[in-house]
């Protein structure tokens, strides 16, 4: 029987959502108008909700092969993110967006490296989440 490749693996999921999130983090200072860097930030925001989410099949699938340890380790691991979504939260719900621009920016250690070298064009992601993120 040959191996089952899910492409759709949590793995790759966070994989693109960090790397999408730090396509974002430079504009956040060429945000035109307030609102614009709300969407910005709320882009930010729902990435990383979705990736504290696939955090936990990741740790699940590892205990069902009674590795605890590795599950646990890789939890503490990505522990920055649920307190990321905290902060960035509270500050966006409070209007205080130059904190939440601080904490968005201070989650940049945490991510990979950007691969290109050509700036790709993002606009078109970010548009309209400060709505989906009022509504959710």
């Amino acid at each position: 029987m040959s191996r089952v490749i899910r492409p759709d693996s949590p793995s790759r999921l966070r994989t693109a959502l960090l790397a999408s999130i730090r396509g974002t983090l430079p504009a956040l200072d060429t945000a035109g108008s307030d609102a614009q860097l709300r969407d910005r930030l709320a882009f930010i925001l729902l990435a990383l909700k979705q990736v504290q989410a696939s955090i936990e099949p990741t740790a699940e699938a590892w205990e069902r092969r009674a590795y605890w340890v590795k599950a646990d380790q890789f939890r503490r691991s990505w522990a920055w993110v649920g307190t990321s979504v905290d902060t960035i939260l509270k500050a966006l719900e409070a209007g205080d967006l130059g904190a939440a621009c601080r904490h968005s920016l201070s989650i940049e250690p945490h991510l990979p490296p950007s691969r290109t070298t050509k700036a790709r064009d993002l606009s078109s992601l970010w548009v309209g989440c400060y709505q989906r993120l009022k509504e959710a």
